[in-house]
């Protein structure tokens, strides 16, 4: 049997105080972001792949990511973009501009601010900017067994809108589902 000197007692309680307080910080980011962030409604749009692997979730796509957000021209694959977008229309929102540091005017009270990856950048003409195709890390959820492939259609028939969460450095979360305005599914905050 190996016997501890106390000061290695010390060591370990001081590690372990230290991941501790890491999963804290990590669960109350998100807890903190669905509880306070800026609520915002947007409709999506069907995407179709699928994965036995990762149990019943529902891919959803949003066209404000699309390969339609005008990025800096030295935007690469893997750059964090902070993308300012702009109410269009109930649930509908459309990109007006991404930066690679979170901007310091938004444009007007009601657009909002995400931050996202960037995924796929096309080739520009020397008169505009080049486009991306963003990820933000809304685009997929998982639902209770046995509900997704019923959700995934009531995507394709565009029925479903995801209600997200805005916080105030543009990270944003999934808070819930909703079909017609009423919520279907609610993220629990733990």
């Amino acid at each position: 049997m190996i016997k501890l000197q106390p000061a290695s007692w010390v060591a370990i309680a001081i590690v372990a105080a230290i991941q501790t307080a890491a999963l804290a910080w990590m669960v109350y980011g998100r807890v903190s972001l669905l509880r306070d962030g800026r609520e915002i409604v947007a409709e999506v749009i069907p995407v179709d792949p699928r994965d036995l692997f990762r149990g019943d979730y529902v891919v959803l796509g949003y066209s404000f990511g699309r390969g339609e957000v005008p990025v800096p021209v030295s935007t690469v694959q893997g750059d964090t973009v902070y993308v300012t977008l702009k109410p269009t229309g109930p649930g509908q929102w459309e990109p007006v501009s991404a930066e690679g540091s979170y901007p310091s005017l938004t444009g007007g009270p009601d657009n909002v601010v995400l931050k996202g990856i960037v995924s796929y950048v096309s080739q520009a003409t020397p008169a505009e900017l080049p486009k991306a195709s963003v990820r933000f890390g809304i685009e997929s959820y998982f639902v209770p067994e046995g509900t997704g492939l019923a959700l995934e259609q009531m995507v394709r028939d565009k029925k479903i809108s995801a209600v997200l969460a805005v916080g105030g450095s543009g990270d944003v979360a999934i808070k819930a589902l909703a079909v017609d305005g009423k919520r279907i599914h609610e993220e629990p905050l733990l």
